[in-house]
């Protein structure tokens, strides 16, 4: 999927493999070198892959982890994606920009781009979760209108807000 900003492209078992055992060739796949420190959660990276594996369908990995690039350079600039398929018309949404991306609103970009797919496919509300308190994702989350919902207490990220937004 594109926006005018960030294209999604679908993280496929053979990107992941190589990501994790081929770096370069992981670089030659997607035409862009990988950004330094990214990525910042590579265990969404092992459980993508093991998600794809157990049950590799393209239903499967349109409803998990997306690289995102640059639409004008073509440059990766990060991943996200959703938690699984919708369930009863509700998906999470998780992002994450490189470093050096940061600040030129592309996390925003990239999760309307995201937000958009899911309506697309008829997903009538969206969930995300933070870290407590005001941070950049607390800023994108508003910006896309997104609304706190509860502050929640996770035993390895400690305190999170969560997030809802309807999107009928």
């Amino acid at each position: 999927m594109n926006s005018s900003t960030v294209t999604l492209i679908p993280a496929r078992r053979d990107l992941l493999e190589a990501l994790i055992s081929d770096p370069r060739s992981f670089e030659r796949l997607v035409g862009s070198p990988i950004p330094a420190g990214w990525p910042e959660f590579p265990e969404s990276v092992e459980h993508t892959l093991t998600s794809l594996r157990s049950a590799p369908t393209s239903a499967t990995s349109e409803w998990t982890m997306h690289l995102f690039t640059e639409t004008a350079t073509g440059a990766l600039i990060g991943s996200g994606g959703y938690y699984g398929p919708p369930v009863d018309g509700v998906v999470e949404i998780g992002y994450e920009i490189a470093p050096e991306f940061r600040g030129r609103g592309l996390a925003t970009h990239a999760a309307a781009a995201l937000i958009q797919k899911a309506a697309d496919a008829g997903v009538t509300q969206i969930k995300a979760h933070t870290l407590a308190g005001p941070n950049p994702s607390t800023g994108v989350l508003n910006a896309l209108g997104f609304e706190f919902v509860a502050e929640q207490h996770d035993p390895d990220e400690g305190p999170l807000w969560e997030w809802s937004r309807a999107l009928v």
